[in-house]
């Protein structure tokens, strides 16, 4: 079990004081379709709340404990070169110029 649905599920009739049930779903690594299905489904149902998905996919992260990189190199010696800064321009902390302000933008 890597992949679980969490929901409540609200048991009484239409009308009367709602009497919340929290219920799960577990599905297997290969199940993710199936899983974001049965989400799908259980948001659909109104008499259903909160519903999550939570996973522990093994396969899809990278070493547990690797926090941080120096040099250039993840601690157990794997080349990172990824930069945040590449992907959205510039962050502003590190900017030559300060934010353009709306006053002295050209109309």
């Amino acid at each position: 079990m890597s992949i679980v649905v969490y929901y409540l599920h609200n048991s009484s009739p239409e009308g009367a004081e709602p009497a919340w049930q929290a219920l799960c779903q577990s599905f297997s690594d290969a199940q993710m379709s199936e899983a974001l299905k049965q989400c799908q489904l259980l948001r659909g149902d109104t008499r259903n709340a909160h519903v999550t998905i939570s996973s522990e996919l093994r396969a899809m992260v990278g070493p547990i404990g690797v926090a941080a990189v120096e040099n250039g190199q993840t601690p157990d010696g794997h080349a990172y070169d990824w930069s945040k800064a590449g992907r959205a321009g510039a962050s502003r902390r590190n900017a030559q110029q300060p934010p353009v302000q709306r006053k002295d933008m050209d109309n």
